[in-house]
């Protein structure tokens, strides 16, 4: 696939600048009517021998911004966790499993539940009306039951960890 020199920086995340300049060292790209494509695969190659091919000697203004902007970024998560915007990701996982299981539950219940009230009845109204009744009570039970005490348990003692 073919990416201009916009879309190339947005990818690499640097500058259309920075684009130019590999270019002119010799980064592989096609120049069609004074527009330059390149592929990912091509640019990450070229990068990746650069790099070998440097020995190491790296921009070091870049390096600098790139370790500025990592650890503006890390202040930023870590402000937000803080304040209660964010969660570890282990800790979404947690809370997931155990809405999925309580889900899992609540629907496994629904064919004996449903066949012990259907059993006698004759009219599809009926029937419908009651199988509606016992879905919309099962919904209600999991949007009130929330996380189980096992999993709310897990969260906590992570909570604890982390701070």
């Amino acid at each position: 696939m073919k990416f201009n020199r916009t879309q190339i920086s947005d990818a690499f995340g640097v500058s259309l600048t920075t684009v130019d300049k590999w270019r002119k060292k010799g980064c592989p790209c096609v120049e069609v009517e004074k527009k330059f494509s390149f592929t990912v695969r091509d640019v990450s190659d070229w990068l990746r021998n650069r790099d070998l091919e440097t020995d190491g000697d790296l921009d070091l203004s870049q390096e600098r911004a790139k370790l500025t902007r990592l650890q503006a970024e890390k202040a930023t998560l870590e402000l937000e966790q803080q304040r209660g915007k964010l969660l570890p990701l282990e800790m979404v996982i947690v809370a997931w499993q155990g809405q999925v299981a309580n889900a899992r539950a609540k629907l496994l219940a629904l064919p004996p539940k449903v066949a012990s009230q259907v059993l006698g009845m004759e009219s599809y109204v009926e029937v419908e009306h009651a199988i509606r009744e016992i879905i919309y009570e099962a919904l209600d039970d999991l949007a009130s039951d929330g996380v189980p005490e096992e999993c709310i348990q897990r969260i906590e003692v992570m909570g604890a960890n982390l701070g």
